[in-house]
């Protein structure tokens, strides 16, 4: 225990410096969240108490989730949607008008793939959306659609009017092997630029052309796959009123790896 113990603080110190701050209630109290960003936490959902219950929620969120069975997570409980026809209304959704990417904004959130992919697997990672038009990121199998021979990271800013429609489907492969944790991160800042991180990585940086984002251009989130895409455990999700920087994912994802590694709980 002494051992942990020390181990536990030196992750803590790691984590504050490089996050910087202060910490402050309520999200201090939880250790899966960056040490001394709490005060920028506004919305926290571990799922150790529920499908529907989140720790801290500043920004009034709706949450929509149907969680077919209990998962074990990253650390404790996670939040499975299940696949197949039963499940298509399952994946993981917040609604706020505070998820609006003309502030800064980051969230972040781990997912594993609960079934083994094939050449033709498709999945989703995150939408966020608003009344006329989404950012997002998934993986597609080979197929017809844009001609892909094989599983492929895309990402797409569509429909919003006056920003020109981007589909990046040249990624590269991607191939998940099953049950294995995984990070993903969106941080949105000035308006117009979008940074997408796969396990503390750069995987997408991209300014929108035509026009800054508005208020109201986007206000939900949906997180995770659903319908007859593969089964998927997400955990640990964190929204920030601020966008975080390349050095502040990593040592997260860091942090947290360490802390699940050696078989810390959620809270202190």
């Amino acid at each position: 225990m002494k051992l942990q113990a020390l181990v536990l603080l030196l992750l803590v110190v790691a984590a504050s410096a490089c996050f910087g701050g202060d910490a402050a209630a309520p999200a201090d109290a939880f250790m899966y969240l960056p040490p001394r960003l709490a005060g920028r936490v506004v919305f926290y959902h571990s799922f150790e108490t529920g499908v529907q219950q989140p720790e801290i929620d500043l920004i009034g969120a709706k949450v929509s989730a149907v969680g077919l069975a209990p998962a074990k997570g990253l650390t404790g409980k996670g939040y499975q949607a299940g696949s197949g026809a039963a499940a298509k209304k399952g994946s993981y959704r917040l609604q706020s008008p505070a998820l609006s990417v003309h502030k800064p904004l980051t969230v972040l959130f781990w997912w594993r793939l609960d079934e083994p992919m094939k050449e033709e697997t498709t999945f989703h990672i995150f939408g966020l959306s608003g009344n006329k038009g989404y950012i997002s990121n998934f993986v597609h199998g080979k197929g017809e659609w844009c001609a892909l021979k094989e599983p492929t990271y895309c990402f797409q800013v569509w429909s919003f009017p006056g920003i020109e429609n981007w589909n990046d489907v040249w990624g590269g492969r991607v191939w998940v092997e099953p049950h294995v944790w995984h990070h993903a991160a969106i941080a949105v800042s000035g308006a117009s630029e979008i940074r997408i991180y796969w396990d503390g990585s750069l995987r997408t940086l991209h300014a929108p052309k035509g026009r800054a984002f508005h208020e109201g251009d986007t206000g939900a989130i949906e997180l995770g796959t659903s319908g007859l895409q593969p089964a998927m455990t997400l955990d640990e999700v964190i929204v920030l009123d601020r966008a975080l920087s390349t050095e502040e994912v990593q040592a997260y994802v860091l942090a947290a790896r360490q802390l699940a590694e050696r078989g810390f709980t959620f809270a202190q």
